[in-house]
Order: structure tokens, then C-alpha cells, then sequence
């Protein structure tokens, strides 16, 4: 119902518009005279309602404070967080080098060296480089075709 009533306002409004199109205002200081004053007649009786809250300056204030405040919570938070926690981290770091788990590792080679020397030195000691590993492939792999070679020939000689 609404709705309708509505439609019929605005249908109204147009049909007034379109009467009063061609019509010609006066362009004498009177008549804009006697329109200043009713229009101010109207605005005095008006009632000004109070601004809603959104508008008021304190929410504005608070609006502008919010945009720059939580960044700046975070990294405070974070700093504060590191400042309570490095003497708790200095603690473990001391306790695991106490232990023998934070070291350079020159302990650890130094006793599995102790405990088995050929291990250490095929593993973490060599002396090969990269062509010396690869004329030692090209070399078996020479040896591999030759007894290949003499299984599918039956030759003895070579």
C-alpha cells in the first residue's frame, strides 16, 4: 500500500511540473524579496535536530585516533613481547649449550671421529673432486663393457 501511495505522490508531482513548465517568474527585486523572506520563514520554524552520533566531533576524533592506533599497538605489542622474552630465550640458549645441543658441531665430528675413524674419513674427509669421481665412473664403466663384451664373444683373449 506504501508503495503505491507513493507512486501516486510522485505521479502527482510530475503532472504539477509539467502544468507549471512554461511558466515565467518575474526577475523584479520583489518578488526575490518576498522569496528570501518565506523561505527564512520556513527555516525559522524548522527545528534543527541534534547531529547523529556518527557526526559528532569526539567519534571523528576517535575515527582518527583508530587509523594510526592499531599499527601502532602491534608493533608495541611485539616490542614488549621481545622485551619480556629475550632473557627467557638467553636461558634456553645457555641450557642447550650446558647440554651439548647448541654447538658448532666441531664436538660432534671430533667424537665421531673418536668412535670410528674409517667412517669419518670416507664421509666428512675426502680428497676427491668432481673429475676424479667421474674418471672413476668412466673407468668401471669401461670395465663393465669389456666383461660384456668377453661373455657375449666367449673370447678369452682380451
Amino acid at each position: 500500500m506504501d508503495r503505491m501511495d507513493s507512486m501516486n505522490r510522485l505521479d502527482n508531482v510530475r503532472k504539477g511540473l509539467k502544468e507549471n513548465d512554461d511558466l515565467e517568474l518575474p526577475m523584479n527585486e520583489d518578488f526575490f524579496n518576498k522569496l528570501h523572506d518565506k523561505i527564512m520563514a520556513e527555516v525559522e520554524q524548522v527545528e534543527i535536530a541534534p547531529a547523529p552520533v556518527m557526526m559528532r566531533p569526539r567519534n571523528i576524533l576517535r575515527a582518527h585516533w583508530r587509523g594510526w592506533l592499531y599499527p601502532v599497538g602491534g608493533v608495541m605489542s611485539v616490542l614488549l613481547m621481545s622485551t619480556f622474552m629475550i632473557p627467557h630465550l638467553a636461558k634456553v640458549n645457555e641450557g642447550m649449550q650446558r647440554a651439548g645441543l647448541a654447538s658448532d658441531g666441531r664436538e660432534r665430528i671430533v667424537m665421531e671421529a673418536l668412535l670410528s675413524p674409517d667412517e669419518i674419513s670416507q664421509t666428512l674427509i675426502s680428497s676427491q673432486t668432481e673429475s676424479d669421481f667421474l674418471v672413476d665412473v668412466a673407468s668401471e664403466s669401461s670395465e663393465n663393457f669389456r666383461i660384456a663384451k668377453l661373455k657375449i664373444t666367449g673370447d678369452s683373449a682380451h
